[in-house]
This record gives C-alpha cells, sequence and structure tokens, in this order.
C-alpha cells in the first residue's frame, strides 16, 4: 500500500517528511544527525567498542574511558571508588586516616 500524497523522493532522498509518526519501526544508519533536539526512549547504546569516541558538546565529554573538563557530584554528591586520586589544587578532607603514611586520628 502506497499513499504518497506530499512526499519528495529523489536522488535516494526522502525530504520533508516523517516517518513512523503514527506506526513507528525499526531504522538502521551509517549516520544519524539531528539539527534540533533528540529524545531516545528506552534502551540507548552508544558505541560498540573501546575505540569509539561520544561526545555531548557543551556540556560533557566522553571518551577512551575519561570524562574531561566535567564537574562530578556538584549538585548530589555520591561515592567513588578509585585506584589514584590526584589533586592539582587544595584537598578539602572532613576526615583523615591514612594507614600507610600514618597521619591517623
Amino acid at each position: 500500500t502506497a499513499t504518497l500524497s506530499t512526499v519528495d523522493i529523489n536522488g535516494g532522498a526522502i525530504d520533508s517528511t516523517t516517518i513512523g509518526a503514527n506506526t513507528a519501526s525499526t531504522g538502521a544508519f551509517t549516520t544519524l544527525s539531528a539539527s534540533g533536539a533528540a529524545t531516545f526512549t528506552g534502551d540507548v547504546t552508544l558505541g560498540d567498542a573501546a575505540t569509539d569516541t561520544i561526545t555531548i558538546s557543551g556540556t560533557v565529554g566522553i571518551n577512551a574511558g575519561a570524562i574531561d573538563n566535567t564537574t562530578i557530584g556538584a549538585t548530589t554528591a555520591s561515592t567513588g571508588a578509585f585506584t589514584t586520586l590526584l589533586a592539582s589544587g587544595t584537598a578539602t578532607l572532613s576526615t583523615v586516616d591514612i594507614n600507610g603514611g600514618a597521619i591517623d586520628s
């Protein structure tokens, strides 16, 4: 069944046409881009390999496992587990108990 009252298909491009508005289905793309807001409902998988780079422009950049230039826990603090903790400025700690290098309370 085809109802093509206002569809413009030329050169393989479908122009100015909503797809799936009434009955959604699947889609497979090599590139997906949006010029406005994009809304995803359900589970979303971004990337499938350790070499994939996923960037959220303007707010946070996550690449190769590093979260760059982003405050974590500024509004709602939580716990963290780290193998190394490095501070380039002043560190304020409410309690300290360093066993290997002394400083016990």
